[in-house]
């Protein structure tokens, strides 16, 4: 399973991978998932040192590399990279797109949340009698 390319697939606004073995560019990931607005999903490589006796730090780092002259707002260009796994990784922003969030597209969450509204009993009583 690629959680990459899945996300990417499905227009998730923002795709990224790392690895903890560059401490520096995973913070730096860390930083552009928390200040973008919307879905945000990070793929993060970190090996099992107990049972993984293969897919170690040294496995890892010889193989990623970071992405410098690819534009994240190219959805085709994401495809490709998404796809990208064997011999060379690429790790940095797979793909980003500027959206309107879900709770920004339903104008009754713009005030306050579901979770912050009141809920009546009488507004379910239509539902309570279909149920007698």
């Amino acid at each position: 399973f690629n959680p990459v390319r899945f996300a990417v697939g499905m227009k998730a606004s923002f795709v990224a991978r790392s690895t903890v073995g560059d401490r520096e560019h995973l913070k730096e990931m860390i930083k552009e998932a928390k200040k973008h607005k919307g879905y945000a999903l990070i793929d993060i490589f970190q090996p099992c040192v107990s049972f993984n006796k293969i897919n170690t730090y040294q496995w890892y780092n010889k193989r990623v590399y970071k992405l410098e002259d690819h534009d994240p707002t190219d959805h085709a260009a994401a495809m490709k990279v998404a796809d990208e796994f064997g011999d060379e990784i690429p790790i940095g922003i797979i793909y980003r797109q500027d959206k309107p969030t879900f709770r920004d597209r339903i104008p009754y969450l713009k005030d306050k949340a579901l979770v912050d509204r009141d809920v009546e009993v009488a507004d379910m009583e239509y539902l309570i009698k279909e149920f007698k």
